[in-house]
């Protein structure tokens, strides 16, 4: 489920979103907040279950993997069918998203056919009967960027139509469901007292830009006290190590005093005054990508330097060589915001190429 290779204190957005949503009580929540009631009231979301599916992109060979994939029987009728549930997660305005998705609806589908219409001996298809169908899928969109997400939620939109629309409706369809907290005001944001970790979740995903220091430590230690009741139960204990430990990670707005003070408070949440702190942990540890260096000597050169390291390590484990024009690009850019963006893109572009028009576009 983890998509860490370095430390487990390491957590990413990415990290954050497969931990935190790979709970089920959570995701059970958030369905049953953000899915449309005519659907919501089919589905046995009691029973819903995460799967762990992995594609491959029969271009490259490469290994492709939905950020999260639920499962869940419908309620009614005289047959049980399943409903797939693939949620994209998303920390910037990624254009291409509903693509994304609608590849792995194609490939999920392809593994069907496969399991169902493949005879495992002679590798030969049968015949496709009436009876065999694809199982549907709900496809999401989970963004919590600075601005509001501009990308298309229909696949249909994708397509160069301005002067054929009446040919809109013979094209491919994927329509997904969009879920952003940049628009979403913390009111607003759901609470369930069967999951308490819901509404945590999605607060800490809506705030980590946030500009100030004062109010990200206002908002995390809010956060504790919503948790404290829970916190000598071992999941909850977990989750809060998980929220400290991101909010280290991503939130470039506090320094080292305050992560002494937060983490005083963190201690006391949970009990455990023998907790080691994250900061002698990464020092421990060879100050992991240079990441923690550049925050405890206050230096945005430290800091920079780190991000750019953690991206061209992530592009070459998935690509091999980092192509010297990309290294280039990158070792100009100081937006901070801008590097943790592309640490995300680095973890979810196809190729290159991808990458480097990213790269192109904001330069």
């Amino acid at each position: 489920m983890s998509k860490r290779s370095e430390d487990k204190y390491i957590v990413t957005h990415n990290t954050f979103f497969e931990e935190t949503f790979g709970m089920a009580t959570l995701a059970i929540a958030f369905l049953k907040k953000y899915l449309p009631r005519k659907i919501r009231r089919k589905l046995d979301l009691e029973k819903l279950i995460v799967e762990k599916i992995k594609f491959r992109d029969f271009g490259t060979f490469r290994e492709l993997r939905p950020d999260i994939v639920y499962r869940a029987p419908t309620l009614k009728g005289n047959r049980i069918v399943h409903i797939h549930i693939i949620i994209e997660h998303k920390s910037f305005d990624d254009q291409g998203t509903i693509f994304q998705l609608h590849d792995y609806v194609n490939q999920l589908h392809g593994e069907e056919v496969r399991a169902n219409l493949i005879d495992p001996k002679t590798k030969k298809r049968k015949k496709w009967t009436k009876k065999f169908r694809l199982s549907p899928v709900i496809a999401m969109i989970l963004h919590h960027g600075i601005l509001a997400f501009t990308g298309k939620t229909e696949y249909a939109e994708l397509f160069d139509l301005e002067e054929f629309q009446e040919l809109k409706e013979l094209q491919p369809h994927l329509k997904a469901i969009l879920v952003d907290l940049s628009v979403i005001t913390e009111n607003k944001l759901p609470r369930d007292p069967n999951a308490p970790e819901l509404h945590v979740v999605l607060l800490i995903m809506k705030i980590i830009f946030g500009k100030s220091r004062t109010i990200l430590k206002k908002k995390f230690c809010e956060i504790l006290d919503e948790l404290k009741p829970y916190s000598q139960i071992p999941k909850y204990r977990r989750l809060i190590r998980e929220l400290w430990c991101y909010l280290v990670y991503n939130a470039d707005k506090i320094n080292e005093t305050d992560y002494d003070e937060l983490e005083s408070v963190v201690r006391d949440t949970i009990g455990d005054e023998n907790m080691p702190t994250l900061v002698q942990h990464f020092i421990n540890r060879g100050k992991i990508e240079g990441k923690i260096e550049g925050k405890i000597e206050g230096k945005v050169e430290g800091k920079v330097e780190g991000k750019v390291e953690i991206i061209l390590r992530k592009l070459s484990r998935r690509f091999g060589n980092v192509p010297k024009s990309i290294e280039e690009q990158l070792s100009v850019i100081s937006d901070l915001e801008y590097l943790d963006q592309l640490t995300d893109l680095s973890y979810d572009c196809q190729t290159f190429e991808e990458f480097e028009n990213a790269l192109k576009d904001r330069l």
